[in-house]
């Protein structure tokens, strides 16, 4: 009896310490340092939260964020765009489930059941594919930017920062689909939508992975759509089922060779589509980032000759957007910030005044000599047309029109020849003799400079030449006939 005892006390030892070691060894996989510390994001997008008694609600929530480039310390307006994103379980068969295929370079990574682990450095765990039975409907969702929502009168840029629009995106888990603890693998998939206004204005840029070849060095890495989803799975604290209490989004291993089962997760998490706004507000990330272009547009009247300076000249404007006409424009309620004579800043703006596409292209602003229209946060897309005219001056002037690649009508690299018109005046703004040929053109490569020279050069003083070539004539006949008379008085 008292062996059997024996027995049995040694067996309940072994197992207890393997029951510790095994439960020891998830503890600290809870508390992983490169697979579950926090990640940055929104305060709903906390990607890998620690453990102990924090819970996520069973939601997840990451951020898709677009930056702004070209821009300066003046916010511009959101733009109208949205991209769509769904969520998958992993392939559930053994069969190998790629990401990111048909990129160049190549930055595939994939998963496999029963091979593909993860590890915080001193634990290894099999990572498990998650079911459809774990997710709650739906399980397509979308990130919405509209014009609008953005106060830009208010808002200023720090220096040396860009500005970025933000939307969270979410999906929810059915935790009684899960049966057992440990981290579960889903796919996320990004589509960017072709209803927007403004789809053509926001771009995918490629991101940099370090060169394995040469160390210390970057090289390109195309955007990635797709990333693994990771979410982390526990006993509830009452024991009677389970729940969500972290989660990772990564790109998988994108260093080809340094590790096959793609659980190298060392620069490859993030928290989201968010580019480089987590990871030094710019500076590129593995995954790529979306960036939203605009542009400036100014113009310049200078005047001379004999038009006196204060004469001023109205100028029409159109700023198109996806449509040849003002009326077919499908950014008019974008707002934008523009300078002119006589315009009054939005507080608490001592500069620009806020107004929408549509508002602007209603202007007509006069200017006199040494003026500027100026016009900032256009996207890039939009197509700029300008032209003025001689409404006030009465007799027909010479307007020389220059474009310039750049708003710094002083340094910038004239775009082509001068453009010159002969403007007749026209009280009634009615007449096209009066008016100048459009100039502008497409914001897509650069901001546009336009400067408009008005002028009659000095004429001959004709009153003066009318009023001696009589005299010079009387003269002129007087010493012929002299001539002739001496002539003839000499011959007899």
């Amino acid at each position: 009896m008292e062996r059997k005892m024996k027995k049995w006390l040694s067996f309940m030892t072994a197992a207890a310490m393997v029951i510790a070691m095994a439960s020891t060894g998830f503890a600290e996989f809870s508390k992983t340092d490169p697979n579950l510390s926090f990640f940055g994001g929104s305060g709903s997008a906390n990607v890998g939260v620690a453990g102990g008694s924090a819970t996520l609600a069973n939601k997840v929530s990451f951020d898709k964020v677009i930056l702004v480039e070209e821009g300066g310390t003046e916010a511009v307006d959101e733009p109208e765009v949205s991209w769509k994103y769904t969520i998958r379980p992993v392939k559930d068969d053994g069969t190998e489930d790629k990401i990111n295929i048909g990129l160049a370079p190549d930055v595939t990574a994939s998963y496999k059941k029963g091979v593909t682990t993860i590890s915080d450095g001193t634990n290894t765990l099999l990572v498990e594919p998650g079911a459809a039975a774990q997710l709650t409907a739906p399980t397509e969702t979308k990130a919405e930017f509209k014009v609008g929502n953005t106060e830009v009168s208010g808002l200023a840029v720090p220096s040396g920062k860009k500005q970025s629009f933000t939307k969270t995106v979410s999906f929810s888990f059915n935790t009684a689909g899960f049966t057992k603890p440990g981290v579960y693998r889903f796919v996320i998939k990004e589509e960017k939508l072709t209803d927007g206004a403004n789809t053509g204005d926001v771009e995918d840029v490629a991101g940099e992975e370090d060169d394995p070849d040469h160390p210390g060095t970057k090289i390109p890495a195309p955007y990635q759509p797709e990333r693994f989803l990771d979410v982390y799975v526990r006993k509830n604290q009452a024991g009677t089922g389970y729940e969500i209490y972290g989660y990772v989004m990564h790109s998988g291993d994108t260093e080809k060779g340094s590790n096959e089962h793609g659980n190298k997760w060392k620069k490859h998490k993030n928290s989201g589509y968010d580019g480089g706004k987590q990871k030094g507000n710019g500076n590129l990330t593995p995954q790529g980032y979306t960036k939203y272009t605009v542009r400036k547009v100014k113009i310049r009247k200078q005047i001379s000759g004999l038009i006196p300076t204060t004469t001023k000249f109205p100028f029409t404007l159109q700023l198109l957007h996806g449509g040849t006409t003002v009326a077919t424009n499908n950014n008019k309620e974008l707002q934008i910030k523009v300078k002119y004579p006589g315009s009054t800043p939005t507080a608490p703006s001592t500069v620009y005044t806020v107004k929408k596409v549509s508002e602007v292209n209603a202007l007509i602003p006069e200017l006199k000599d040494g003026e500027e229209i100026e016009i900032y946060g256009l996207p890039k897309s939009t197509t700029v047309k300008v032209n003025e005219q001689n409404k006030y001056f009465t007799g027909t002037i010479t307007s020389e029109m220059q474009a310039y690649t750049s708003t710094d009508l002083d340094h910038g690299t004239t775009s082509g020849a001068v453009v010159k018109k002969a403007l007749k005046y026209d009280s009634t703004g009615t007449s096209a003799d009066s008016k100048s040929a459009e100039a502008g053109g497409s914001l897509a490569a650069n901001d546009i400079g336009l400067n408009y020279h008005n002028h009659i050069d000095e004429i001959t003083p004709t009153g003066v030449v009318l009023t001696v070539v009589p005299y010079a004539m009387m003269i002129f006949v007087a010493i012929s006939m002299a001539f002739m008379f001496l002539t003839k008085r000499k011959e007899e």
